[in-house]
């Protein structure tokens, strides 16, 4: 058998590094709810002055239901998106928990594995 034989019968070996998978997320949309509107606008200005978020979207009026010791639980709450650098989640989130008057406020990173170039530049140039 040929060289050129073996070589269209058998695949060339993999590189153990995944070349198909993304890279690490640099940005994250932190999601939290607050029990009511005007506390998730406070809690916003607060990260945003500080310069800890880019951006955050409140959506009004989320119903969460939800298990709390033992019982089941349903709320109106304000949903919060929470744009920021993976470099100040750390800080955010202490920062949020501080400030929230909930005893366990929903805090769930997710990384941004994508987005557009510009937006996210202006995402940067956003934060401290």
């Amino acid at each position: 058998m040929t060289a050129q034989a073996q070589d269209s019968e058998y695949p060339a070996p993999r590189s153990p590094v995944r070349e198909d998978l993304p890279a690490p997320a640099e940005y994250v949309v932190i999601l939290c709810t607050a029990p009511n509107e005007a506390v998730a606008r406070d809690l916003a200005a607060r990260l945003l002055d500080e310069r800890l978020a880019a951006c955050v979207t409140l959506l009004p009026g989320a119903l969460s239901i939800y298990r709390w010791e033992g019982k089941l639980e349903q709320q109106q709450e304000a949903q919060m998106l929470i744009k920021s650098h993976v470099r100040h989640q750390p800080a955010l989130m202490a920062r949020v928990k501080a400030l929230h008057p909930y005893q366990t406020p929903e805090l769930l990173a997710l990384p941004v594995l994508s987005g557009d170039a510009d937006y996210l530049s202006w995402l940067n140039a956003s934060l401290r």
